[in-house]
């Protein structure tokens, strides 16, 4: 969107007329998924009278239910919207911060003037964020220098005790911040549903979900580390004997669902893998919401994402692996937790994970979960998603 139509957009959203009972939703700019996905659910199934609106990329409004209404994120209704709601819920911070690198006096008069347009009386704001942070973010970032101004009337809604101290010194103490749970996870007490099926994922095998983070400390292809966020992991790995070691471990016959960033997915050679091993890999990018996956698979492996924290409600297996674990930490995010202080085992190369994998002890498992989930002050309890609609419906 070129700054003319985001300047004009913003003006709109300014002046448009808040109506009463609309509730406008976003995730990752332009997605249906994540935290406000589960929000928008509970909302409806509580309230008749809620109008609701998800601001989208086109290619996802075929995921809408029917009682949504869907508008382009990328259009002036969009802002028009976005002005016309009650109140706006979020899964990140995009509209309630704007970021500063610079002392100018430009700098901050155009931060000033951005946060004022994107601010109204008698509105307000929420963000669930998107997981709790073991990755650095923000101002605490290895190599930023951020100053944020944030707008009023926002509010942060997050899993953890933990979250909530880190994004209170990321917001400079500047937000009010709830501890509520994770609306995502909510999904992942339920038993009675069979997501395998939802997600047309073979009933019959065991599901290892391969979920890496993307990389973005240089370049290696088109611009980005596709390489190094996927891709150099898969070619590490030998599939026989993982495939193997899984069925000696846990028994049954087992697949693996790939969840890549967009840019990494497009690249893998689907055609080499499906050609040599037929059947064993599946696209997990062709559904949007991650927390399906999570719901439906048997062991989770990843590397620093916060999908790992989420997928403990599952009590199921996690591994980490983690080839280029010392230059994230050092170069590239860093963390707030010792990685190695996590209730998953940690390997930095393949022959490591699979000893992981054969000495895993789930009666140990079991006890670091519960000893972590408490030294975080964890709230996930499967009603995340009633807690926050209780607020944002009494506010």
């Amino acid at each position: 969107m070129s700054k003319i139509k985001n300047l004009f957009g913003l003006i709109l959203y300014k002046i448009a007329p808040i109506k009463k009972n609309r509730y406008l939703f976003t995730s990752f700019n332009g997605h249906y998924s994540d935290n406000t996905k589960a929000i928008s659910e509970k909302l409806h199934l509580i309230s008749n009278n809620a109008e609701i609106i998800w601001l989208v990329e086109r290619k996802y409004m075929k995921d809408l239910p029917s009682y949504v209404k869907g508008v382009d994120i990328n259009s002036l209704k969009g802002f028009w919207c976005r002005g016309t709601a009650t109140a706006q819920i979020d899964n990140v911070y995009g509209f309630c911060a704007n970021y500063l690198t610079s002392d100018s006096k430009k700098a901050k008069r155009k931060a000033r003037l951005l946060t004022f347009l994107q601010s109204k009386k008698k509105q307000s704001i929420y963000t669930t964020m998107h997981g709790t942070p073991l990755k650095r973010i923000g101002r605490d970032q290895v190599g930023n220098i951020v100053y944020d101004l944030y707008t009023k009337n926002t509010s942060l809604l997050v899993g953890d005790e933990f979250s909530a101290k880190i994004f209170k010194g990321v917001t400079f103490g500047k937000m009010p911040i709830s501890v509520v749970g994770s609306p995502r996870n909510d999904l992942l007490f339920d038993k009675s549903n069979n997501y395998k099926e939802k997600l047309g994922l073979p009933s019959d095998k065991k599901i290892i979900l391969y979920a890496p983070t993307f990389r973005n400390d240089g370049k290696d292809v088109e611009g980005k580390n596709v390489k190094r966020s996927g891709i150099d992991q898969l070619n590490a790995m030998d599939f026989d004997l993982l495939f193997n070691t899984l069925k000696e471990k846990f028994g049954g016959e087992w697949v693996m669902v790939l969840r890549f960033h967009y840019h990494v997915a497009n690249l893998v050679d689907w055609d080499r893998l499906n050609n040599k091993y037929p059947g064993k890999f599946i696209n997990g990018n062709f559904f949007d919401d991650m927390a399906l996956y999570l719901a439906a698979c048997d062991l989770l492996v990843s590397d620093s994402s916060s999908c790992m924290f989420d997928y403990l409600n599952t009590k199921r297996p996690c591994f980490i692996f983690f080839p280029d674990l010392d230059n994230y930490q050092n170069n590239e995010r860093g963390f707030y937790l010792d990685i190695e202080t996590l209730p998953f085992d940690v390997a930095k190369d393949f022959s490591t994970f699979i000893k992981n994998v054969k000495g895993f002890d789930n009666s140990k498992y079991q006890e670091k979960i519960i000893q972590f989930k408490e030294r975080i002050g964890d709230k996930n309890d499967g009603k995340a998603s009633d807690r926050i609609v209780k607020i944002i419906l009494t506010k």
